[in-house]
């Protein structure tokens, strides 16, 4: 989670951001895996009176292998826009049967 500290630096994770720039370099995109499967959790929670409920990642909106495995492992199925995205799913791991092609 992205949290500003009492000394007005953002830390993501508890790391300072600072820190992270500093050994990796900008520009920089670091997304953060508890928050991810903190926000997969509550919109899989709001819908769980719903026994059959499957929930799809769009990959148009992050195509990372790391953010596909990480929402597989969640249980999420995808929706892939392209061939290229099919492939990468299946590239992490996702079952042919939790990918949904809509192009």
């Amino acid at each position: 989670m992205i949290k500003l500290s009492s000394s007005g630096t953002y830390t993501i994770g508890g790391i300072e951001a600072s820190d992270i720039a500093s050994q990796y370099g900008t520009p920089l995109y670091v997304y953060d895996i508890a928050t991810i499967e903190n926000q997969y959790n509550r919109l899989d929670n709001a819908f769980s009176s719903i026994p059959r409920r499957r929930i799809n990642y769009a990959m148009k909106a992050l195509s990372n292998i790391n953010i596909l495995r990480t929402m597989r492992r969640m249980g999420s199925g995808i929706d892939a826009v392209s061939i290229n995205e099919v492939m990468l799913a299946l590239k992490a791991g996702f079952e042919p049967s939790k990918i949904i092609y809509t192009p």
